[in-house]
């Protein structure tokens, strides 16, 4: 860890800007940040859109009677040949933004009157579709001469530092994991400092390469979530992290593994976590915890000891997280450890299942067997856990009778599961999917109109294997089938968690 800068006479007032906005517990960067920053010296105000009745962005939740064809018109206006139709679909989806244009304007109106209270610097934590918001605000923080640094997950792809650097207004762009030299970033964006010299800070006129990973977990301090408005949550949730990066890592379309702090597994010592747990337990009043790592039983050992400590931790706890059920011969996910996890208070679990089809398993590297995921998911129903799963339909190479075997797969298994989120595949800059497109050595036969957005780190494209009608009459059993296990309530016992995970 950097040391902090020595104090100033006159702590310097910092106000972080969360637009990542999520409708049901804190976020955890944003926490993180303002705990260091407290740490040394600086004086913090949390800046959320949620906190001025911005409705915040929540999870898939219980599906109408329509929700069928709604999700069938998107997956196929998506991949429609005519541009037209293309750009409808577009513009249809600009309207769905968590923030639209009157909520915009509501964020803005709302941050002109917090910037009447005066600050040395305003820190934007934002995700990429979040532009227009973000260059608003770095115009009127640069009508008042503020300096702003900008950061986010995905800041850690050179192509996207490039296209988010210049915003008139931003100072400079922070990349990869800051908590070690946040301090000094700050004191730097204020003095108009060389801020290039600190590990994974780009500015206008020099482009960086990300911030190395942080390997001691543990000497970070508790995140501070105290600025949330806790008010506005449904339920109060405790988001919770034991490592970052993911203990498998190697799946072709993840872009969690190459965002900031997916960069690589790295885990926090048992105890540390559950003293966290118990920390936020007395300071919040609560027993309900979302542990927001990419996979928890990355590190089965940690794993364990979670399920044997948590009830110690805090009595009562309840809790969510997601697992992946790789190939390893002990993956932590025995019908007996998820019986114990249950017992420890796990009401809900989230798992990749991608596809029913082992062949497109396998093409996405997904170190995974569909007869194992099945299992996994039966014995955590057993248990007495809410299953959600997650799948990709359009992933490059997929042919009707791989859309089938996921409706197979689902049709086997619906009663165990709660909940199914279907996503259409995305290519994501950065991914390893991605590269080897770039590369020229797979896949641009099948995708149509393909086209860089370093903005929005995608390269939007059509699949072509989507236009046969087998596709189709595939895709709308498969969507009959998640739409069947949707329109279901959750178990009682994972409500409060609905739209987290």
């Amino acid at each position: 860890m950097y040391d902090a800068p020595p104090m100033q006479t006159a702590p310097l007032r910092i106000l972080l800007v969360d637009l990542n906005n999520f409708a049901r517990c804190p976020t955890v960067a944003i926490g993180m940040l303002a705990a260091v920053l407290r740490r040394d010296g600086l004086q913090v105000d949390v800046f959320s859109p949620l906190a001025i009745g911005v409705a915040g962005v929540a999870r898939e939740s219980r599906v109408g009677p329509f929700g069928r064809i709604d999700q069938y018109l998107r997956h196929v206006t998506a991949n429609a040949s005519i541009p037209t139709v293309r750009a409808l679909r577009a513009h249809v989806a600009l309207r769905r933004h968590p923030i639209g244009l009157d909520e915009a304007r509501r964020v803005l109106a709302a941050f002109d009157q917090t910037l009447i209270d005066g600050y040395d610097a305003v820190l934007v934590s934002a995700y990429l579709m979040y532009r227009e918001v973000v260059e608003a605000i770095a115009a009127r923080c640069a009508s008042r001469a503020i300096p702003v640094g900008l950061g986010g997950p995905y800041f850690a792809q050179p192509e996207v530092i490039d296209a988010w650097r210049s915003i008139p207004g931003v100072s400079a762009v922070l990349g990869g994991e800051g908590e070690p030299y946040v301090t000094r970033f700050v004191h730097g964006l204020v003095g108009r400092a060389a801020l290039e010299t600190l590990p994974g800070v780009s500015t206008a006129n020099v482009r960086k390469g990300a911030a190395p990973p942080l390997a001691d977990l543990d000497a970070l301090p508790f995140a501070d979530y105290s600025d949330f408005p806790w008010s506005r949550y449904p339920n109060r949730l405790i988001p919770l992290v034991t490592g970052r990066g993911c203990g498998w890592g190697r799946c072709t379309f993840c872009s969690d593994v190459t965002s900031s702090m997916g960069r690589g597994f790295r885990s926090r010592s048992a105890a540390r976590v559950l003293s966290e747990a118990a920390h936020h337990a007395v300071r919040h009043e609560t027993s309900c915890f979302v542990f927001t790592d990419l996979k928890l039983n990355s590190d089965v050992e940690t794993w364990g000891a979670l399920v044997d400590g948590m009830q110690r931790a805090v009595p009562g706890a309840r809790w969510v997280a997601a697992v992946h059920a790789d190939r390893r011969a002990d993956n932590g996910l025995s019908a007996s450890r998820l019986k114990a996890a249950a017992a420890a208070g796990m009401v809900r679990l989230t798992t990749g299942l991608e596809s029913g089809s082992q062949r497109i398993l396998d093409s996405m590297q997904k170190g995974a067997d569909v007869s194992r995921i099945e299992a996994m998911i039966r014995d955590a129903w057993e248990a007495g856990i809410s299953v959600r799963i997650t799948m990709i339909v359009g992933y490059p190479g997929e042919e009707p009778e791989d859309v089938e075997a996921s409706a197979r797969f689902l049709e086997r298994n619906g009663r165990y599961v709660g909940r199914v989120l279907l996503n259409r595949f995305s290519m994501i800059t950065g991914t390893r999917i991605q590269r080897r497109l770039r590369r020229g050595i797979a896949h641009r036969d099948t995708l149509q109109d393909l086209v860089a957005d370093s903005i929005s780190a995608t390269w939007p494209h059509r699949y072509a294997g989507a236009q046969a009608r087998s596709y189709r009459r595939a895709l709308w059993r498969l969507l009959g089938e998640t739409h069947r296990i949707n329109r279901r309530a959750l178990h009682l016992s994972a409500t409060a968690f609905e739209g987290v995970m």
